[in-house]
């Protein structure tokens, strides 16, 4: 007996109707450019499974529907090329200008309008203008001279910061939790109009740092001092201008012949003290929000010191790497050959010269008697610290 077939459920053929229905665009595209090369509607109906009517609508929609494919092209290309994935092609380089070459583009095409911030952004031009008359006129009555005459001023310097396109920035980039190295140091930068520049103050977080272990600080090239956060405290910029500032001062001006007669100029930040005093010294304190267009540090010495300071770094590493080659230079064909001695005493030969162990003991004792010549105190003059510390 046969069984009459039931009836499709209103649902079924409504979620059948919907299949046919929404086709995607790539689908819409193919369909279009089938009907390009001449098909004929009623063979792309059968071959899409769609009513003649259905294809008719999609082509009679033919320029909106391409018009929708070409901006999501364009917004999918401007993604892949903001957030690259895998590529066998090398990645896109960004674009980022140096200093010296956005200085040029700004002269090259008369830019004057630009962005300022912090200091800049509020200067006061007016008081900036003003002011070298009245500084003129304070020169001219007390007589001071340009050996006389000083600026001091303060910046941060993250000493430990490489270029970020350098090699060693992209090794460290690569591993788990990277930080860019931002080991942060305060300098106080001193100089005079006549171009002599001090030994410079520096605050650093740590009192004693594990490096400066057991060395007598005042034989270093900077004044060292601290605090936490190592910034400049009204604390620290008096004792900066008591123990640092006036004995180099006496010392430069003695040496010269002159009259310790001096003249410091600084502006009023925070960290500098307003009751500073020492006989035979004037401070005088900058016009508030002037100091960023006439104080003389703001005007490429720090700039300049800080590129000075990169450029010297990187070329301490390129020395670095300059020793590395000496160093496997030294090393004889004979003594590598013997080191091979306990895993395979076939292949050593006839050896004569120093051992290995020999070599190192030689070499530990002239890098001591250098060390004696650097001067220094401490262990490192020690064969025992320089075995423990370097190898």
């Amino acid at each position: 007996m046969l069984h009459k077939r039931s009836a499709p459920s209103k649902a079924s053929t409504n979620e059948a109707k919907q299949q046919k229905k929404f086709k995607t665009l790539q689908e819409k595209v193919e369909l279009l450019d089938l009907l390009r090369e001449k098909k004929s509607y009623a063979a792309v109906a059968r071959h899409y499974g769609f009513n003649e009517s259905t294809v008719r609508y999609i082509k009679k929609n033919e320029a909106a529907i391409r018009s929708t494919v070409a901006v999501s092209f364009c917004d999918s290309f401007a993604t892949d090329a903001e957030n690259p994935g895998p590529s066998t092609a090398p990645d896109p380089q960004d674009f980022q200008a140096s200093k010296g070459w956005f200085d040029r583009f700004q002269k090259r095409f008369n830019i004057k309008s630009v962005s300022l911030h912090g200091e800049a952004a509020s200067a006061d031009i007016d008081a900036a203008q003003k002011y070298p008359e009245t500084f003129r006129h304070m020169i001219e009555e007390k007589g001071y001279k340009p050996e006389q005459v000083f600026n001091m001023d303060e910046t941060g310097l993250f000493w430990k910061k490489m270029l970020s396109r350098t090699y060693i920035m992209k090794d460290e980039a690569k591993a788990p939790g990277f930080k860019a190295q931002k080991d942060r140091v305060t300098l106080i930068m001193c100089g005079n109009a006549a171009g002599y520049m001090m030994k410079p103050g520096l605050i650093h977080k740590s009192a004693n740092p594990r490096a400066l272990k057991n060395k007598n600080k005042n034989l270093l090239p900077v004044y060292w001092m601290h605090n936490a956060k190592a910034w400049i405290t009204k604390v620290l910029g008096s004792n900066w201008f008591h123990q640092c500032f006036i004995p180099q001062a006496k010392e430069y001006l003695h040496n010269l012949g002159m009259d310790f007669k001096v003249l410091l100029i600084m502006d009023n930040a925070g960290g500098h003290p307003l009751d500073l005093y020492y006989e035979g010294v004037q401070i005088e304190f900058l016009p508030a929000n002037a100091t960023s267009l006439i104080q003389p540090m703001d005007q490429g010495v720090i700039r300049a010191f800080k590129a000075l300071y990169t450029r010297n770094s990187l070329q301490h590493l390129v020395d670095c790497l300059s020793v590395i080659q000496t160093a496997l230079k030294e090393m004889k064909k004979e003594t590598l050959n013997a080191c091979w001695k306990k895993l395979w005493p076939e292949c050593v030969h006839d050896y004569k010269g120093l051992s290995p162990e020999e070599i190192q003991h030689e070499a530990v004792d002239k890098a001591v008697t250098l060390a004696k010549i650097l001067g220094g105190e401490g262990s490192c003059k020690s064969p025992a610290f320089i075995v423990q510390y370097y190898w």
